[in-house]
């Protein structure tokens, strides 16, 4: 018996010949091993390959004082079926807790099928709201919880502050042991040859994008020390995998530490490749020793090749920086990866056309694009609510599974014609990455072709 029940609603359904990158829910990986150390127990239950129905049963099995599940955008489906299917066989016996950045950002979506919706970190309200379950007190006032009352009205308690720094270099990394390696292992092997999983050395982003969500740390930033992460590596390798994917919003938002790491890597004789976030302003010299350390891919939130867009998004970089760092980078053997947005809320046509033609002066490894997604709780869900491009009350489709891109909001171009923006991007990239000589002339050709077929669309 367990004194709560985290649940991971996410399940692999997509084509078993697409490669995507599933790794196991750190954060709650985190929760669980801070409570263990608080002398609760825990069962953490990913339904990544094992379905919701399992993780239902399972949950009732180990009969909890209270069930927790998780939630981002595309897992709401999931999420609200293991709700529906817990109350259906529970009824109020057990609290139903919804956590995440979903549930965190909007609430309202997740009451009252949960009891509750916890905002933001989760470490310590766990801890509260466990020792009242046990003592059999009231918990409804609960710093980070939300509720309806019996109006139906939404009780939004104020939230608990973030863990402090001292304390987070004190707690303990997340528990692996709960992880589904039964299940990853193989999936990493048999899809990229290698056995990848996650490691956080940070919490939280200090920038302020206007596009992008932060509603489990706000606009904040703390470090684990070199030692906590350290630790934290060597059980995922003794784990059986053999790369990391640092998982941080920007692993070298500090580089100076991202540097110490480095050096800890080298120093302990570790062998294996690593992945991260990384930024483009930077010394070129820590580019050399994170690919000494084993980097081998860092992947940068490049968004746009229109100066004014990246402007608009709150980016502090220029597209010559990102064309001197992806250069620097790939120098010293790292391979460069980009992610980019299409359909920015007042993006022009020829600024996507500027974004289409920069991609090719890089020499990028990898290429991600998404037609822009206003969420709410961001400064750009809220200029487009007051420009008029979206209410509250629309009906918004969702992503439904990774990689489908979805226009939600009244934009100046149609969905097809941003998909097309997609489709020739990556298609002028594969044909100049895989198909040599032949490839680099039909790249602009299909830019070329691309920029007529956009200019005439709405």
């Amino acid at each position: 018996m367990a004194d709560l029940v985290l649940i991971y609603p996410y399940v692999h359904r997509e084509n078993p010949r697409r490669n995507l990158w599933l790794f196991p829910p750190l954060g709650q990986g985190f929760i669980a091993s801070y409570l263990q150390s608080k002398s609760f127990t825990v069962r953490l239950l990913d339904c990544t390959f094992k379905g919701t129905d399992w993780a239902v049963e399972e949950a009732i099995r180990e009969n909890p004082k209270a069930i927790g599940v998780y939630c981002m955008v595309t897992m709401r489906e999931d999420a609200e079926y293991i709700g529906q299917q817990l109350r259906a066989k529970l009824g109020n016996t057990v609290p139903l807790i919804a956590g995440g950045p979903m549930p965190s950002g909007n609430p309202k979506l997740f009451l009252p099928l949960f009891d509750f919706v916890m905002q933001g970190e989760g470490e310590q309200v766990w801890e509260k709201l466990l020792e009242r379950l046990q003592a059999n007190q009231p918990y409804n006032n609960l710093e980070s919880l939300c509720y309806r009352d019996e109006q139906g009205k939404i009780v939004q308690n104020p939230r608990l502050p973030l863990m402090p720094k001292d304390l987070l270099e004190q707690v303990p990394m997340p528990d692996r042991s709960q992880f589904d390696h039964q299940g990853y292992l193989p999936y990493w092997e048999k899809h990229f040859g290698y056995k990848q999983t996650t490691v956080f050395t940070a919490r939280g982003c200090p920038y302020g994008c206007e596009y992008c969500d932060q509603p489990i740390f706000g606009a904040t930033y703390r470090e684990h020390t070199v030692e906590q992460v350290m630790t934290d590596i060597e059980q995922a390798l003794a784990d059986g995998y053999n790369r990391i994917w640092f998982a941080d919003d920007i692993f070298m938002l500090n580089w100076q530490r991202s540097l110490k790491i480095c050096d800890e890597i080298l120093a302990r004789g570790l062998k294996f490749k690593w992945d991260c976030l990384g930024r483009v302003d930077v010394n070129p010299k820590v580019f050399t020793k994170m690919a000494e350390a084993g980097c081998d891919r860092i992947f940068f939130g490049v968004e746009s090749g229109s100066m004014r867009v990246l402007k608009q998004m709150g980016k502090k970089f220029t597209p010559e920086k990102v064309h001197q760092a992806i250069h620097a980078a790939q120098q010293v053997g790292i391979k460069p990866a980009a992610f980019f947005q299409i359909g920015y809320p007042g993006e022009t046509t020829s600024e996507m056309l500027d974004t289409l033609r920069f991609i090719p002066t890089l020499p990028l490894d990898y290429l991600s694009f998404t037609i822009t997604y206003p969420l709410p709780g961001t400064a750009l869900f809220d200029r487009v609510v007051s420009e008029g491009k979206l209410t509250e009350a629309d009906e918004r489709p969702e992503w439904k599974r990774a990689g489908h891109n979805v226009l939600t909001y009244k934009a100046d171009h149609s969905q097809v014609k941003l998909r097309t923006a997609i489709y020739a991007g990556r298609a002028r990239f594969l044909a100049e990455k895989h198909l040599g000589v032949v490839g680099k002339t039909l790249g602009p050709l299909i830019t070329q072709a691309a920029t007529v077929t956009l200019q005439r669309l709405s």
